[in-house]
């Protein structure tokens, strides 16, 4: 039995179903069914037997959580133990990308991000005056195998001093460009903590931030930022690791941020999700939501990467790093370019975004989602939501500046969902060479294919790009009022506490509907600004054919008199008829409300709308809001249409 956690409604009764790829559920009276990717599967608790059966509760990555009721211990055992293993694959080669066999091929976006056309498109070549070069001395990942192989460093940096910052600085990652801000020569690299401990020093690595510096000819001091608190920074010295000393870097400025580890963040999030889906009062909730200290997290986030990009907006360089330069780190340097850059705001650039910054640079995703091996307690250590922050701190500025973004809320949630659900290869392994020892672009589907093939879902209607308007976003409100819980996010799958229509999806669902009937009004006027020289056309025809004459009529013919008499007047309304019944399909005048969708309108359907994410459509014919699977676009590609409405005008 399924439990509704708020007890307002019975249980459902219903079967269980595990297969390689989900896990579904399935009500004896077709109610309600429920597919969950076996990767989504987190955390599992099983209760202990009570005289009405045992409970069992699955909590999943993208916040849905299902409690269970089941009659027999044995039964609740047999399936606890099944989901550990489909949750839980021991190989990331046994994760359901593998399997996936989608339509369209598999080799389609994985190409969606070039190194070289990047660095081009923000000016390195040619608008920086060749003082940085894109250069190969990564290449098979020979000195680093976390970063990508192409590394744009100084054009003067020799390969020595590479080398000797490789080794100065931890995992191998040394400071290298990932943005160059065009209208001002501004930009920002990134790196890892140097391993200085209390005394050790770097003269390769000290004379590469030098050229770093030199390479902004109208600001030759560098600004480093440590995105950690001073006193974790201070702690790492005693590990060999740390920061750097200011007396062997005396250009440079340091400035450091509160911004907590991926401990505190996995503590902070588990927080977050019983105040969101377990408090029953509102004093326990800001409460608990207080303890969390996950909007606080968030702002400092946001905090340090609106410094950042403040810094580059008026032509200062930085060098960004944390502890190993792939969690934090990617986190701040993608939002300062989201902020700097209205090319990452757009749909393709903000995949480019991720391609570069998350994926290219070395971001773990296999550890910090926990793809495989989790059941490991030191696996379990290494799980964090540092790419969902990211994604969270996104939506706080979408929500601030919602004009200054092509994609929607709905685009943000997708990546996050399928970011845990290994049902496409994007985000699989822990950095570029694992993607590739993997072979992924051959053996697996890329999910910005599948983006790609619902661009229509993703689009922001009150998008309005305006290169000098949105280029900066310099006045983003960061006060701690303007930071809110993503509710979309993280109560996803409680309908109840969401509004169940999102404003983003009135407005195309109006902006469709307004369309579809100024189109219809073209339509008609066009058949009856016509109707009168085609009726003028059949009357000499048949007249002509009377008086055994050609019914040929020069082309250029035109009706020189009005319609004077009632039976001309008939035969137009006769023949205006005809003509519209044979051409023209006639929209909706009314369209069903948002609100009251909760499922789908087909008959033969009835598919349950679960969160009010997911996409709904109308046919444009009867008005009714249909799921994906029941809806077609007419042979024209004009009309999107139910399959009942298709059948009514086949025949």
């Amino acid at each position: 039995q399924l439990i509704d956690k708020f007890g307002s409604e019975s249980n459902i009764v219903g079967t269980i179903h595990i297969t390689t790829s989900h896990f579904i559920f399935r009500a004896d009276n077709s109610s309600k069914e429920i597919w969950v990717a076996n990767a989504l599967i987190g955390n599992i608790e099983k209760g202990n037997l009570s005289a009405i059966g045992t409970y069992l509760t699955i909590r999943c990555k993208h916040f849905l959580t299902l409690n269970f009721l089941i009659a027999k211990d044995k039964d609740c055992q047999d399936l606890y133990e099944t989901l550990l293993k489909c949750g839980r694959p021991v190989n990331i080669i046994d994760v359901f990308a593998f399997e996936n066999r989608e339509k369209n091929g598999r080799k389609r976006c994985w190409d969606r991000f070039n190194w070289q056309i990047e660095f081009a498109r923000q000016g390195i070549g040619i608008a920086d005056k060749h003082l940085w070069k894109i250069n190969d001395f990564n290449v098979d990942y020979r000195y680093c195998d976390t970063y990508p192989e192409y590394l744009c460093t100084p054009s003067s940096a020799t390969k020595q001093i590479l080398i000797g910052s490789c080794k100065f600085r931890s995992r191998a990652r040394l400071p290298v460009l990932t943005y160059w801000h065009r209208p001002n020569f501004g930009r920002f690299c990134r790196c890892a903590q140097p391993l200085t401990g209390f005394t050790a020093r770097c003269v390769e690595d000290e004379q590469l931030m030098n050229l770093i510096a030199k390479t902004n000819p109208s600001y030759q001091s560098l600004c480093l930022i440590d995105t950690r608190p001073l006193v974790n920074a201070m702690m790492n010295k005693m590990q060999g690791k740390g920061y750097e000393d200011i007396k062997n870097y005396p250009n440079m400025r340091f400035h450091f941020f509160d911004i907590e580890n991926i401990h505190v963040m996995r503590s902070s999030l588990n927080k977050l999700l019983d105040a969101c889906q377990r408090t029953k009062t509102i004093t326990d909730y800001y409460k608990q939501l207080e303890s969390s200290g996950w909007l606080r997290h968030i702002r400092s986030l946001l905090d340090c990467s609106a410094f950042l990009a403040d810094l580059v907006s008026r032509g200062i360089s930085a060098v960004v790093h944390c502890s190993d330069g792939w969690d934090r780190t990617s986190q701040t340097v993608s939002l300062a370019q989201l902020l700097l850059d209205p090319f990452f705001r757009t749909i393709r650039g903000f995949q480019v975004l991720i391609e570069k910054d998350w994926l290219g640079f070395g971001h773990k995703f296999d550890d910090r989602c926990g793809h495989i091996g989790a059941l490991n307690e030191e696996a379990a250590k290494e799980v964090s939501p540092i790419f969902t922050q990211f994604l969270d701190c996104v939506y706080q500025i979408m929500r601030l500046q919602p004009r200054a973004f092509e994609f929607n809320e709905r685009y943000l949630i997708d990546i996050h969902e399928h970011a845990y659900s290994c049902q496409y290869g994007t985000f699989l392994g822990n950095c570029d060479k694992d993607r590739k020892d993997l072979n992924l672009a051959k053996r697996t589907l890329s999910l910005w294919s599948y983006i790609d093939d619902h661009h229509d879902d993703y689009i922001n209607p009150l998008y309005e790009f305006q290169a000098n308007k949105f280029s900066y976003l310099a006045n983003v409100d960061l006060h701690p009022s303007a930071i809110v819980v993503w509710t979309a996010m993280y109560n996803r799958f409680d309908t109840g506490l969401l509004p169940r229509e999102s404003t983003t999806d009135v407005t195309i669902a109006t902006l469709e509907h307004i369309g579809v009937l100024e189109a219809q009004m073209a339509s008609l006027q066009a058949v009856t600004f016509l109707a009168p020289s085609f009726l003028f056309m059949k009357m000499i025809s048949g007249v002509m054919s009377d008086s055994g004459h050609s019914s040929t009529v020069s082309s250029g013919a035109q009706p020189t008199t009005p319609l004077q008499s009632l039976p001309e007047l008939c035969m137009l309304l006769i023949f205006l008829h005809g003509i519209i019944d044979d051409n023209t399909s006639f929209p909706a005048l009314q369209w069903q409300s948002l609100r009251a969708a909760d499922e789908c309108s087909s008959k033969n359907c009835g598919a349950e709308f679960a969160t009010r994410v997911e996409r709904r459509f109308h046919c444009y014919r009867c008005g009714k809001i249909h799921c994906r699977r029941c809806v077609t676009v007419t042979s024209d590609q004009r009309d999107r249409i139910c399959y009942s409405c298709a059948a009514v005008n086949a025949t």
